[in-house]
C-alpha cells in the first residue's frame, strides 16, 4: 500500500519516475476530462508530463474551489504532472509551442479541429518539427464526417451512441447522463492505449505519427455487448420500431420505453432481473453476478427461492419470484448474505457509496486509491494506477501541479534563456503563477 506523498518531499513528474515509461517526454494540450486522465496515466507510468494550460488555467481548476486557482475536480485529474501556462494566441507563442514540439516525445492535443492550424499545434505542423513525435488528436466525434468540426462532452455521446438509453438513469421520465463521465475517462484509457502502440511503432521504424481517439469511438466500444445488428432480429427489430413510435407519441416515458426495448431486443433479460442485478438488505445492499446454470443453481439452493423460466421473464409468475428475491434478500445483513454466498463460490460484493470505496481493504491493498498532500489545501485521497508491472516501478503520483508551478523551468529546458524567459512572463505569453488578488 502507498503512503501518504508530500509532494515538497517528492515532486511531481520526471524528477520522481521510475516507471516503465521514464525517459518519455508527454506535453498536454487539454482541458476537463478526457485527454487529461490519458496524461495521468502515462504520468503513472513514470513519463514526465507537462500539462499547457491558458491563462485563467483548465477550467476544471474553478470547480469545487479548495484555494485560489485551485479545486477538486483539477486535482483528482491531474496528479503526477508538471503545469505551464502559455497563452496560445499571442503572437509570440509559436517559439514556445514549437520548442514543447521539439522537447516532447509525445503531444496529447485536445482543441476543435479548426483552432489547431490558429494555434500552431496542428499535427502536420508538429510532425514537420519533430517528425519522431507521437500525436494524440483527440475530438468529440472523430476526425472524419459531417461533426468532425465539432466540440462535444460525454453527455452528448451518451445520447448519440445508444449506450445512455441502456445505462442512464431516469428523471421525471426524462433519461439524465451517467456519472463518472464513463465515456471521457473510458477515452483517456484508449488513448493512452493508443499513444504506447505508436511509441513502440516508433521503436520499430524510427518515426512518429498522428493518433486519432475520440468520445463518440470509446462509447461504441464500450457499448460493444449491448449494440449490435443480426438479420435474425430484423423482423423484431421492424415491429419495435413501430411499436416505440406508437409509444411514444402517446407520451411513454423514459423508463417505460427502455423496458419496451430490454423485452424484445436485449437477450438473456430475465437472468438480469434476478441473478446479475443489485439487492437491498437488512441493513445496506448487495450485488450478486451469476448466470451460468451452475451458478444459478447455487443461488437458489443459498436463497430457497424457486427456480425460474428464463424463456418467460416477463409473466406473473416472473415477476412474483423477483418480487419474492426482493423479500428474501431484505430479511438477512449484508455480511450474512456475503458470507453465505461466497461460501458457495457464488460471486458477489459489497454495493459501496463512494465514500465507502475509498475505505475498501481489497481497493487499498492494489493501491487503487491513493493518498496525496497538496501544498495549498493539504491532504486528499483519489484513484491510483489500475495496473502495474512486474519489471518496472508504478510510482505513486504527486499531487497535481500548481497554476503556473513549472513555467519557468520548463522554458529553461527547453534552452530558453533568462531573459528571454523574462521578457515572456512580462509580455503575457506565459505565466508563472496566479495573478495578484
Amino acid at each position: 500500500m502507498s503512503e501518504l506523498m508530500d509532494t515538497a518531499d517528492e515532486p511531481a513528474g520526471h524528477e520522481s519516475a521510475q516507471g516503465i515509461l521514464a525517459g518519455i517526454k508527454v506535453v498536454e494540450f487539454a482541458q476537463n476530462a478526457a485527454i487529461p486522465h490519458c496524461g495521468r496515466l502515462l504520468a503513472g507510468m513514470g513519463a514526465d508530463v507537462v500539462k499547457v494550460e491558458p491563462p485563467g488555467g483548465d477550467a476544471m481548476r474553478s470547480l469545487a474551489s479548495l484555494a485560489p486557482m485551485e479545486a477538486k475536480a483539477y486535482a483528482l485529474i491531474n496528479p503526477g504532472k508538471r503545469a505551464m501556462v502559455l497563452d496560445l494566441s499571442h503572437r509570440d507563442a509559436a517559439e514556445v509551442v514549437d520548442g514543447l514540439f521539439a522537447w516532447a516525445d509525445v503531444a496529447l492535443v485536445a482543441f476543435k479541429q479548426g483552432d489547431l492550424e490558429r494555434y500552431g499545434i496542428d499535427p502536420d505542423h508538429a510532425l514537420e518539427v519533430n517528425p519522431r513525435l507521437v500525436y494524440l488528436a483527440h475530438t468529440a466525434f472523430g476526425p472524419e464526417g459531417v461533426d468532425s468540426h465539432l466540440g462535444g462532452y460525454d453527455v452528448l455521446v451518451q445520447a448519440r451512441s445508444g449506450a445512455g438509453f441502456i445505462m442512464n438513469r431516469a428523471e421525471q421520465g426524462v433519461p439524465t447522463s451517467t456519472r463518472p463521465a464513463v465515456n471521457d475517462f473510458g477515452t483517456g484509457m484508449i488513448s493512452a492505449l493508443g499513444v504506447v502502440a505508436a511509441l513502440r511503432h516508433r521503436d520499430l521504424t524510427g518515426k512518429g505519427q498522428r493518433v486519432d481517439s475520440s468520445l463518440l469511438g470509446t462509447a461504441m466500444s464500450l457499448a460493444t455487448p449491448m449494440i449490435g445488428g443480426f438479420e435474425s432480429d430484423e423482423e423484431v427489430l421492424a415491429e419495435l420500431k413501430q411499436d416505440l413510435a406508437a409509444a411514444r407519441s402517446a407520451g411513454m416515458g423514459f423508463v417505460d420505453q427502455r423496458r419496451m426495448y430490454e423485452q424484445r431486443i436485449i437477450p438473456g433479460a430475465g437472468a438480469f432481473r434476478i441473478y446479475f442485478r443489485t439487492y437491498m438488505t437488512a441493513d445496506g445492499m448487495i450485488s450478486v453476478a451469476g448466470l451460468s446454470p451452475a451458478l444459478r443453481q447455487k443461488f437458489h439452493e443459498v436463497t430457497g427461492l424457486a427456480d425460474v423460466d428464463l424463456r418467460a421473464p416477463h409473466t406473473d409468475e416472473f415477476d412474483e419470484i423477483v418480487a419474492e428475491a426482493e423479500r428474501v434478500f431484505r430479511t438477512r445483513t449484508t455480511a450474512e448474505w456475503l458470507e453465505a454466498l461466497r461460501a458457495v463460490d457464488f460471486p458477489c460484493g459489497p454495493y459501496h457509496l463512494p465514500h465507502e470505496a475509498l475505505e475498501d481493504d481489497q481497493i487499498r491493498a492494489n493501491d487503487y486509491v491513493v493518498d496525496l498532500k497538496h501544498p495549498a489545501f493539504g491532504r486528499y485521497t483519489t484513484s491510483g494506477m489500475p495496473l502495474r508491472f512486474s519489471g518496472a516501478g508504478n510510482p505513486v503520483l504527486g499531487a497535481s501541479p500548481q497554476y503556473g508551478e513549472h513555467t519557468r523551468e520548463m522554458l529553461a529546458e527547453l534552452g530558453l534563456d533568462p531573459d528571454s524567459v523574462e521578457r515572456l512572463v512580462a509580455a503575457s505569453v506565459v505565466a508563472d503563477g496566479p495573478p495578484p488578488e
